[in-house]
């Protein structure tokens, strides 16, 4: 018994150096590895510092001033954003933003719906299909807004041709002067322009779904709705609040196809955020309302943007458990 008891404590002791040179190797390459990780996300902190968030602070900085293109500064604690809730045009702009940013939901039918065609089996000349979708996307939106613009022209235009034709309208439309078309016309030309970008991330997600999960429903008596709901609706709702979040920032920064279309007008009506912070800025040489502007921008972009990006963390703690 006694010998025994003498061999575990031998064992102990011959094992007490190991377990503590692992521990202290451990130790060491956690310490390496923490090293590493500060070197991989060095450069990108410092882009986000010196090309975002310093810009940004300087434009705080500059709202707070009457910041002329040519002059000397002056403080303005507050006025700049008082004067711009107050000013007529300021509903007006905010109205034109959220219609323009209704362009995401249009845009996520649109490719959902061509998506899910081209998932079907039946549907022939799927590559061709696709090439087609991708055409708008392919070109630069200044192109594709310049043919926007010939094919809406109340004289020359083909749109416009066949509408008088067909009785659906019994006069040329203005379409990008006209208050009552404006602000629509040119949502749904972003529309078509940059929907083939959620349709790509759309399809990607579709085609990751295994075919034996479409056949396990089926078996089980499944029919179209019941299929989409619970097999590929799981798989592709990360892909789509994804697109829903880039499309929706990228909408509302968006200048120069709404610009190209509309110049902002007719007075106002169709000048979002991100034009009406433009006209400020170098057609009246205003930077200190220019960045008031930006700062609405930012706000509502965050304010827009939460929800979606909560559903999405979300689902990430729901895939991962």
């Amino acid at each position: 018994m006694a010998r025994t008891t003498l061999n575990r404590v031998a064992r102990a002791r011959a094992v007490a150096p190991a377990a503590v040179g692992g521990r202290a190797a451990g130790r060491s390459v956690l310490v390496e590895d923490r090293w590493l990780i500060v070197v991989f996300l060095l450069p990108t902190t410092l882009f986000m510092l010196f090309l975002l968030w310093l810009p940004f602070l300087q434009g705080v900085w500059m709202s707070l001033h009457n910041w002329p293109f040519m002059g000397e500064p002056s403080w303005r604690g507050l006025g700049n954003y008082r004067d711009f809730l107050n000013a007529d045009y300021f509903w007006t702009s905010i109205e034109a933003t959220l219609i323009y940013s209704l362009s995401t939901l249009f845009q996520l039918i649109l490719a959902l719906v061509a998506a899910l065609a081209l998932k079907q089996t039946f549907v022939p000349m799927k590559p061709v299909l696709r090439g087609v979708m991708i055409v708008a996307y392919a070109m630069p939106p200044v192109v594709v807004g310049a043919i926007w613009l010939f094919l809406l022209d109340p004289n020359l235009g083909m749109i416009t041709h066949y509408l008088l034709e067909l009785g659906i309208i019994d006069y040329p439309i203005y379409w990008f002067a006209e208050n009552t078309w404006a602000k629509w016309t040119i949502t749904l030309v972003a529309s078509w322009t940059f929907w083939p970008f959620m349709f790509l991330i759309i399809l990607s997600s579709l085609q990751a779904i295994p075919q034996s999960q479409y056949e396990l429903a089926e078996i089980y008596g499944a029919n179209l709705w019941q299929r989409f709901v619970t097999v590929t609706w799981p798989h592709i709702v990360g892909a789509i609040l994804v697109v829903v979040i880039l499309r929706l920032a990228f909408n509302l920064a968006k200048i120069d196809q709404p610009f190209q279309l509309a110049g902002g007008g007719p007075g106002y009506e169709t000048s979002v955020l991100s034009i009406l912070m433009y006209r400020f800025a170098f057609m009246s040489g205003d930077f200190g309302m220019a960045f008031t502007v930006g700062i609405f921008l930012v706000l509502m972009t965050a304010l827009l943007l939460a929800p979606f990006a909560i559903l999405y963390q979300r689902h990430l703690r729901q895939a991962w458990h």
